[in-house]
């Protein structure tokens, strides 16, 4: 149930971005205005995220995944029924709010229970939802928009939405800390509003350019405010939404960077629609086919990768699965017009194998050495730094779109054009390019890997602990589990 819930939130993400022009026809209304019911959505996202961590600890997993859910599919229902654009934009801030707390919480529990010898199979199981959502999402959004009303697109969350919930409600474990910490109202002061500066100016970039004001200035805010939470976050005897403390854990350290990197190279991906149909010349069905393979390859690598992993260990299936992903991304930058589908198909396969290795590397290798009680807001943490990269790769990769544009595209015919895609991928193979160095730091092994801080008292988990079991109860067992706190 956790993983059907986590698959509505990627695909209600995505299948709306195929609704837009609708949007601007059944109710008149200009783009730029068509344009909120997406950023509203993502600020949402990013405004849900930081609580998350907290939430669960005080309230309990189960808890606050029905309450994320419930958030989820009544912002859905108000969706559907919406009859201006401005009630639309209101409801998918509901919508958001919901998921950007349901990915998180419902992660966190999973990662509680499943013990560190399993944990490698059930993040490959995760990370099918997050890989493959973006893929299928505008496809099912064009056939909805295409045959049925727009409003489908909400209405379809529904009854998935609600057995998801019932069966939730008896099955799932409601674990949490102990202590039930206060909310640090400070951090959420700094840390919230900060987020949702930063994702603003990267979404208004593409329109305004980075020296436009509509960036700079929400990009500088949240910036100073990140900044100031991160000084907050560092202090002695403060149980921060996200602590600064996690990073002495090289796991932790080493994923958030790649999570960071990955979320940029995914963010950076999303001009590969738009070449297959303006310099391709495929349709809208065709080019949601071709991206099918990056879906299906991600799937695969995930779940083949996932029994072998704790052999492997994340350090080397993190580098086979960036060596995947550059080649796929190199053989991009290689397109044109004759670029024939086999081609196509290849270069979408091989990156989606290389994001899915890098993905179940980097989300194990997260929570290695992590004591229990920071599970949860390790797993905030996660989602904030993918979320904040892909905003930034989308804005990046836009600016740079239009530059390249404006230098090949407008008087070069179809080979103008596809010299100036040509030259964007390029930047989505320097993303990854980055990631080389976090992904050689990346812990060799998952089973009793020393990645905790150097000097001090031990306060990670001893390797095997961390199940069910250990917490007080059989594995899936619908109790409150308490949890106790090592640190």
């Amino acid at each position: 149930m956790v993983l059907l819930g986590m698959l509505l939130m990627q695909l209600d993400g995505t299948m709306v971005s195929i609704a837009l022009d609708k949007f601007v026809r059944e109710l008149s209304v200009p783009v730029s205005t068509v344009q909120w019911v997406m950023t509203a959505y993502l600020l949402a996202l990013m405004a849900g995220m930081p609580v998350a961590g907290w939430a669960a600890d005080r309230f309990g997993t189960r808890t606050m995944w029905n309450v994320s859910l419930a958030a989820f599919l009544v912002g859905s229902l108000l969706c559907g029924v919406a009859d201006s654009i401005w009630t639309l934009i209101a409801a998918r801030v509901l919508q958001g709010l919901g998921g950007g707390m349901m990915v998180p919480v419902g992660q966190a529990m999973l990662i509680q229970l499943s013990g560190v010898e399993r944990r490698a199979r059930l993040v490959s199981l995760m990370a099918v939802p997050a890989l493959i959502g973006p893929t299928l999402g505008p496809v099912l959004g064009g056939v909805i928009v295409d045959h049925l009303s727009w409003r489908w697109m909400f209405f379809v969350n529904l009854p998935i939405g609600l057995v998801a919930f019932l069966v939730a409600s008896r099955a799932m474990p409601n674990i949490r800390a102990r202590s039930g910490a206060a909310l640090d109202v400070l951090g959420v002061a700094l840390l919230v509003p900060g987020l949702v500066a930063v994702v603003y100016g990267f979404s208004a970039a593409p329109s305004t350019g980075f020296d436009g004001a509509g960036a700079i200035v929400p990009l500088a805010v949240g910036a100073v405010l990140v900044a100031a939470f991160a000084l907050h976050a560092s202090r002695p005897n403060i149980d921060a939404l996200v602590s600064m403390r996690m990073f002495r854990y090289r796991g932790f350290a080493t994923s958030s960077a790649l999570l960071l990197l990955s979320g940029l190279t995914m963010g950076a991906g999303y001009v590969d629609p738009l070449f297959l149909q303006q310099v391709h010349a495929e349709s809208a069905s065709g080019t949601g086919l071709l991206l099918v393979a990056t879906g299906v390859g991600s799937a695969l690598a995930s779940l083949v990768m996932g029994k072998a992993f704790n052999r492997l260990g994340p350090r080397k299936v993190g580098l086979a699965g960036l060596a995947c992903a550059l080649l796929g991304r190199f053989l991009f930058t290689q397109f044109d017009a004759g670029t024939g589908h086999l081609v196509i198909l290849v270069a979408m396969f091989a990156t989606g194998v290389g994001l899915g290795m890098m993905v179940l590397s980097m989300t194990t290798a997260l929570y290695i050495g992590l004591p229990p009680d920071q599970i949860a807001r390790a797993a905030s943490g996660s989602r904030i730094f993918q979320q904040v990269g892909l905003s930034a790769g989308t804005a990046v990769i836009g600016v740079v779109l239009q530059f390249q544009l404006a230098a090949h595209g407008s008087a070069g015919g179809t080979a103008g054009l596809a010299r100036a895609y040509d030259n964007t991928f390029w930047w989505s193979v320097g993303f990854l390019a980055l990631a080389v160095v976090p992904t050689l730091l990346l812990p060799t092994t998952v089973l009793g890997a020393k990645t905790g801080p150097k000097t001090g008292p031990k306060t990670g988990p001893e390797p095997g602990k961390e199940s069910g079991r250990e917490l007080g109860k059989e594995p899936g067992q619908a109790a409150d589990v308490p949890r106790p706190r090592e640190s």
